[in-house]
């Protein structure tokens, strides 16, 4: 299967279905939280690594990432600067990129929210950055305690993000499929009145 067919169906899964399917690993740790209400996200990585404060890799990587990615941007540590804002998720928006998954800080949230591109980011600070390293794209990144590559899929929603390896990306749909199937049936035997200890098989 294409990998963007692949995304499409991944998009539809929870994110946690795809952790729990994936035998509990992929996910990103919490302090990366989504910006946005009810957000999703969907997408296959273009990585790029910046120094702190700087930034001009990421507003390069917008305008050259392949529609539908996720620009995934490794900050090189705990920066106190934005990486991300209101002009970059525009410009994201235009070229038609699916989000972004940072390590690091966003602001012009009103704006961010308003747009509507899915960031998910360790919180907001009014603090600018610099614009003079060219940073590096097109590598394996950390963040938020997951190696990715470019080309791996990610896929989020309001409790988070889970990283697939591209490899992957087909046993794991798979098996999320199966995994969504189980939790729908035992969804429904507990609206049928079932006890939940009885459902989960811990009687």
């Amino acid at each position: 299967m294409a990998i963007q067919e692949l995304v499409r169906m991944l998009s539809a899964l929870p994110a946690a279905t795809l952790y729990e399917a994936m035998g509990k690993v992929g996910g990103v740790h919490h302090h990366i939280r989504p910006m946005l209400p009810r957000s999703r996200l969907a997408g296959v990585a273009y990585t790029v690594r910046i120094l702190p404060g700087e930034t001009l890799a990421v507003l390069r990587a917008i305008e050259e990432a392949p529609v539908g990615s996720v620009l995934v941007i490794d900050t090189s540590g705990e920066g106190e600067s934005v990486v991300w804002g209101g002009t970059s998720s525009l410009a994201a928006k235009v070229r038609g990129l699916a989000g972004c998954v940072t390590n690091g800080l966003v602001r012009d949230l009103d704006d961010l929210i308003e747009i509507g591109v899915p960031i998910y980011a360790t919180g907001v600070t009014v603090t600018g950055t610099l614009k003079g390293h060219s940073g590096w794209v097109g590598l394996p990144v950390s963040v938020g305690g997951q190696v990715v590559r470019p080309g791996d899929v990610l896929v989020g929603d309001a409790d988070g993000v889970v990283v697939i390896a591209q490899e992957l990306a087909q046993d794991a749909l798979t098996a999320a499929l199966k995994q969504r199937a189980k939790e729908q049936a035992r969804d429904a035997r507990i609206k049928a009145g079932e006890p939940l200890t009885y459902v989960l098989g811990l009687r």
